[in-house]
């Protein structure tokens, strides 16, 4: 069980993987804040998003977001998917560092974009090329990753 936030479906999307998600996950969910903040048309994408969110669980707003928003300095949204990771022992999917800092502060269990491309690789969803390739063209597209993060990354997929 996964709750995905958009930091991570968006670079995703960009490169045609959001099938990955599905991949490693029975069951994938996101809060209508994600959504809303996905769903803006004219931007490139938008019709792959959407359709990963028809066939994900899009929940409402967790009732305590705004105060645990207020008290550790993020937007609602982002405490709305950490408390929905939360309550639900879910994995939570994101490519925000501050997002996953403070889901971690909460113990939740947080991977990055990179984790998946490592769980997939591991379970030959993706080959060892191909999740190689795919970390090119996420940071081609703009995800954010340093280089040490990269080189680290690149070194694991060698060595699955």
């Amino acid at each position: 069980m996964v709750v995905v936030d958009s930091s991570a479906l968006i670079p995703l999307s960009r490169v045609g993987r959001l099938d990955l998600i599905g991949a490693a996950f029975d069951d994938v969910r996101t809060t209508d804040g994600v959504r809303d903040e996905l769903l803006t048309g004219g931007k490139p994408g938008t019709a792959a998003l959407k359709a990963f969110l028809d066939d994900a669980d899009v929940v409402e707003p967790h009732p305590s977001a705004e105060e645990v928003a207020s008290l550790e300095g993020i937007a609602v949204i982002d405490a709305s998917v950490i408390l929905h990771a939360e309550a639900g022992e879910r994995v939570l999917l994101a490519n925000d560092k501050g997002l996953i800092t403070v889901g971690r502060s909460h113990d939740v269990e947080c991977w990055w974009v990179t984790t998946l491309l490592l769980k997939c690789t591991k379970e030959e969803t993706l080959s060892a090329d191909e999740a190689s390739d795919l970390l090119y063209d996420l940071v081609d597209e703009g995800m954010n990753l340093s280089p040490q993060v990269y080189t680290k990354i690149q070194k694991k997929l060698d060595e699955v």
